[in-house]
C-alpha cells in the first residue's frame, strides 16, 4: 500500500482510521499532497475530489448532516483554508461534526512574503470546538513532538464525534511532498484520552412537576430526520396538556403541531 513519506500525514491517516472516520473530501492542491496520496491509497477511505473549497465544505457539511457521522476535508495551504469558514460556522451552530484538515507551510516560511501562506493557526475564531496546531518533526525534537501530536490529533477527532462540531487540524508540510513509502513507516500506539460523559435525563422531582402540570410546552429546535419515534410524537400530539412549537429544522410534522410562532 503506497502511503506518504511524511510521518505527520502518516499518523493522521492512521488515527482518522482508528477512530472511523471513512469519508474524505478533498480539494486538489500541492501543500496537501501527502495527504491527499495517503486517503487516496487507502482502501479503508471513500474520497471525494472537490476543487472549489467553498463547494467541498458544504458537500461535507451535508454528507456529515445525513450520515450523523465526522466527515474529513482536506485543503492546500494559504486562503483556500478561508473558503471553508461558511460550511465551519454552519456545522459549529448545527452541531455537525466537521474535520478540518489543512496543509501548512513551515513555520519559517509564514509573513516573509512567501506565496500562498497566511496565518492558519486561529483562523475560524471562535467557530470552531477545538483546534490542533501541529509541528513538524525535527531531529533536535524527534522525541518530543511526534507524542504531542498524536495527542492533538486524536483529542480533535474524539472532540468532533463527541460534542458534535467542527475541529481544525493544521499540519505543516516541508519539501519534498510528493515522496511514498511502501505501508506505514510511522507506527502508533494506542493513546486513552480521558473525555467526560455528558447526558441529560430529568430528575425525580422534574418528572413529578412534569406529570402534575395542566399546561406544558415542548419547544422543538434543530433534529435529524427520524430522530424521534412515532411512538413519542403520538404521545405528544395527542396529550391535551401540551402544546407542541417545532422549528422548520425540527424534522417533526403533525396537524397538531404549531409550525408558525
Amino acid at each position: 500500500m503506497i502511503q506518504p513519506k511524511q510521518p505527520l500525514a502518516q499518523s493522521i491517516i492512521q488515527l482518522c482510521k482508528s477512530h472511523n472516520i471513512k469519508h474524505i473530501v478533498i480539494s486538489p492542491g500541492s501543500r496537501n499532497a501527502p495527504l491527499t496520496i495517503g486517503f487516496a491509497n487507502h482502501d479503508f477511505f471513500d474520497c471525494y475530489s472537490i476543487v472549489d473549497e467553498r463547494c467541498a465544505g458544504f458537500f461535507a457539511l451535508g454528507m456529515a448532516q445525513q450520515l450523523q457521522q465526522p466527515v474529513a476535508l482536506v485543503c492546500t495551504s494559504g486562503s483556500a483554508l478561508v473558503n471553508y469558514y461558511p460550511a465551519v460556522t454552519e456545522a459549529f451552530y448545527s452541531r455537525i461534526p466537521l474535520i478540518v484538515i489543512s496543509a501548512d507551510r513551515p513555520e519559517h516560511l509564514i509573513n516573509i512574503g512567501d506565496g500562498q501562506t497566511i496565518t492558519q493557526p486561529h483562523v475560524f475564531g471562535a467557530h470552531i470546538l477545538y483546534e490542533a496546531n501541529l509541528k513538524e518533526p525535527s531531529k533536535k525534537i524527534i522525541f518530543k513532538f511526534p507524542k504531542n501530536n498524536t495527542l492533538l490529533i486524536h483529542k480533535a477527532l474524539r472532540l468532533a464525534k463527541k460534542e458534535k462540531g467542527p475541529v481544525h487540524i493544521n499540519v505543516p508540510f516541508s519539501d519534498p511532498l510528493y515522496e511514498t513509502v511502501d505501508g506505514f513507516t510511522e507506527l502508533l500506539t494506542p493513546i486513552k484520552i480521558k473525555t467526560p460523559n455528558v447526558s441529560f435525563s430529568l430528575s425525580k422531582s422534574d418528572l413529578k412537576t412534569w406529570r402534575s402540570s395542566k399546561r406544558k410546552m415542548i419547544l422543538v429546535g434543530v433534529n435529524p430526520p427520524e430522530n424521534v419515534t412515532e411512538a413519542y410524537l403520538k404521545l405528544m400530539a395527542e396529550d391535551p396538556s401540551v402544546i407542541v412549537l417545532t422549528e422548520t429544522t425540527s424534522n417533526l410534522h403533525h396537524p397538531n403541531f404549531f409550525r408558525k410562532y
